[in-house]
């Protein structure tokens, strides 16, 4: 099967392609030595070549590539990563409670804002290593909600958003001015076929915060990076996790985001979220990771197909509900990729 990034222009766009297109948001790196049989191991131009024949080879239009901002960051919180395939590993996270911004100093410190903020020069080597047929989906990973939490802690956030929102809004003016200026050069890069960004704003039963705060502080500034990616003549996927119904009405009609992505069936099943949104915007992924890994290859594949039977008829990819991560079992990826290629006759 040749790769065509056209596909995904077309579902982007609403439509039908010829098969219904492969979509993953990330793949962990343990898994992807796992499947293909080698390491990731050598320079950066050598790991890349090695991601990009994955993605190739697999059957995608695409490769998936972010890279983040240089913004202000404390060291996460660590602990050992129990996955069967961690190595020894360790898993981290963001530390909720503390954060390296904290008050209107930090805002003029050049050390938290530098003007090499960004590193534009792995998307020269992809293009590079690309194959015809094939773009990226990605850009600048984060987006403002998640940076802001990232850089000052989610509760200290929270707490300045009651005793100096103020500054709250001057915070996030830092970083969607610099979020935009990034999505403005590097939405033309040609290597770009859509643009997207990871914006984790829910959690199971609502956003993390209230929407009219999402509406007051972050959502001016995602309307600001789509228009950048639409003037770039590129559609915009959003990565958000959680529950975002109160606000989907806003993603779509105010921000103007062209496809979503992240779902999860104890939240809301792809095959409604379809149903509900899918005449209006591109729905992508939808297997719920969870289920990918407790049940069976066999039940991956019946569960995998019959969202591909209620999904598969335009405007859908087809694919995890959030990310094949190394705690997915390597057969059940498989099985639910060979339901893809069985679903399409490939």
């Amino acid at each position: 099967m040749k790769n065509d990034f056209t596909r995904i222009e077309k579902i982007m766009a609403g439509q039908s392609a010829d098969i219904v297109p492969l979509y993953e948001h990330l793949f962990n790196g343990e898994m992807l030595e796992a499947v293909m049989g080698y390491k990731l191991e050598g320079d950066q131009r050598e790991v890349l070549k090695k991601r990009v024949q994955f993605y190739q080879q697999m059957g995608y239009d695409y490769m998936p590539y972010e890279t983040g901002p240089r913004f202000a960051r404390l060291d996460g919180l660590v602990t050992k990563d129990t996955a069967e395939m961690a190595q020894g590993g360790d898993r981290g996270w963001v530390d909720e409670h503390n954060g390296a911004i904290k008050d209107w100093a930090d805002l003029e410190n050049p050390d938290f804002w530098p003007e090499d903020i960004y590193d534009y020069n792995s998307f020269d080597i992809i293009t590079e290593l690309l194959p015809e047929g094939m773009k990226i989906i990605g850009g600048c990973s984060g987006g403002p909600y998640e940076h802001a939490t990232f850089s000052m802690g989610f509760v200290p956030m929270c707490m300045k958003m009651q005793d100096d929102p103020a500054f709250v809004e001057a915070y996030f003016n830092k970083i969607g001015e610099t979020l935009v200026a990034i999505a403005t050069r590097v939405a033309k890069l040609p290597v770009i076929g859509v643009y997207r960004y990871g914006d984790d704003m829910g959690y199971k039963g609502a956003t993390m915060i209230s929407p009219e705060d999402l509406r007051k502080y972050v959502f001016p500034w995602a309307k600001k990076i789509v228009a950048e990616a639409h003037a770039a003549g590129k559609k915009f996927l959003l990565h958000s996790c959680g529950n975002l119904e109160e606000v989907m009405d806003d993603l779509i009609d105010d921000v103007g985001i062209d496809a979503k992505h992240s779902w999860e069936d104890v939240i809301m099943p792809v095959t409604e979220a379809k149903a509900r949104w899918g005449k209006r915007i591109a729905i992508f992924g939808g297997v719920d990771v969870d289920f990918l890994c407790r049940n069976t290859p066999e039940q991956v594949k019946e569960y995998s197909k019959r969202i591909l039977d209620v999904c598969g008829n335009g405007g859908y990819a087809f694919g995890s509900g959030n990310s094949i991560t190394n705690y997915v079992p390597v057969k059940n990826y498989l099985a639910m990729v060979e339901a893809w290629r069985e679903w399409n006759g490939i």
